[in-house]
């Protein structure tokens, strides 16, 4: 499988310490051996995605610079974000995998999206960016970072064309506070934005439940195209969530996307996940046979998980033939 990389996107940093640093490529990489390394291109239409005003305050940052209390930019940061925009495009067109940074799933149109706290580490939206510069139609985005991805929703949430599938951690224990079975889109986008829950100590059994109905709607759907918003920070012991997943969950996240018009786009992942999550999800995509075992999540974490899972069904039901 072709990855997109380059060192440039390690030239955004912060000289404080920051879980979101170039070492995540580092560990990255170093589990994506044997796979074919290409270079993204530089984009240099964000506005595409992007109000102009959050555009030129991230090209006329100086220095290194705070937005705002968990995400930083430095000078190199506004080109480092055309490369990761640009990555992002090639995967696509590669049908690959982009090993791109800053990432991007929680900026919207003006930067914090739902009245989200922070922007949470992204600076401009990679995968939004491919689906409007491509100006795609009936495309499937799939996220499944821990995090729900506010940005990408808040920019398709009137848009049919794009089905957005979030599984999350649930919002009410985690970043950034939104993402609730309710928020299913507007107008004629009502019912395209799917937001599936996920409780604290939750394990592959519980992914493994959600793949029926993930499928389902795909099946009724019939994306001509599935970009994944692919974050690894709920593989069990990462560091930024509560979730203990395995190369179990997404290895078969993966294989949603196998044999079809699909890439894929990092997210989060700081740690273990990158190491060990990455590469699984890789093989899932590409189809390639392994076996891994599975983990169970504590009985009192599995009948929260199946009273969200009957609500999420009960509204979706009136959108999809699940």
């Amino acid at each position: 499988m072709y990855v997109v990389y380059s060192d440039k996107y390690k030239e955004h940093y912060s000289s404080m310490h920051h879980v979101e640093n170039p070492d995540r490529l580092t560990r990255a990489l170093s589990s994506l051996k044997g796979e074919k390394i290409v270079e993204p291109i530089k984009v240099d239409d964000p506005q595409i995605v992007h109000s102009e005003d959050y555009v030129e305050k991230i090209r006329n940052i100086k220095g290194e610079e705070w937005i705002d209390a968990d995400t930083y930019a430095n000078d190199k940061t506004y080109e480092t974000a055309l490369y990761a925009l640009g990555g992002a495009l090639k995967a696509f067109e590669l049908q690959g995998f982009a090993l791109v940074r800053p990432p991007g799933h929680h900026a919207g149109k003006n930067g914090r999206a739902f009245n989200a706290p922070t922007l949470g580490f992204c600076i401009f939206n990679n995968v939004a960016y491919v689906v409007r510069k491509k100006a795609l139609k009936h495309v499937a985005i799939i996220d499944f970072d821990v995090h729900y991805g506010n940005g990408t929703q808040e920019i398709f949430y009137d848009d049919p064309e794009v089905l957005h599938i979030d599984i999350h951690q649930d919002p009410k224990t985690i970043f950034p506070g939104t993402g609730f079975p309710e928020m299913v889109g507007k107008g004629e986008a009502e019912g395209t934005k799917v937001n599936l829950l996920i409780p604290p100590r939750g394990s592959d059994d519980l992914y493994e439940e959600l793949f029926p109905l993930i499928q389902s709607i795909l099946e009724d759907f019939k994306p001509a195209y599935i970009i994944f918003s692919a974050g690894f920070d709920g593989f069990k012991g990462d560091g930024l969530s509560s979730l203990n997943l395995t190369e179990y969950t997404f290895y078969n996240l993966g294989s949603l996307g196998k044999g079809k018009y699909s890439s894929g786009v990092l997210e989060g992942g700081y740690g273990i996940g990158l190491e060990r999550g990455l590469p699984a999800f890789i093989k899932g995509l590409k189809g390639e046979a392994t076996d891994y075992v599975k983990e169970k999540s504590p009985d009192s974490v599995k009948s929260r998980f199946f009273d969200y899972l009957e609500k999420e069904k009960e509204i979706l039901r009136n959108y999809w033939k699940i």
